[in-house]
């Protein structure tokens, strides 16, 4: 039992986490192409 308990503790964070990666990792991607393109200068 203690184990499950741990698990739904666990999950809202991992949810958050997968939904921060997925929003701001395009982003951060696009804009780190844009730079070394050189698209800033």
């Amino acid at each position: 039992m203690p184990k499950l308990r741990k698990e739904e503790e666990t999950s809202p964070r991992v949810q958050k986490l997968i939904i921060l990666l997925f929003g701001l990792g395009p982003i951060i991607i696009m804009g780190w192409f844009l730079a070394t393109n050189g698209f800033f200068n």
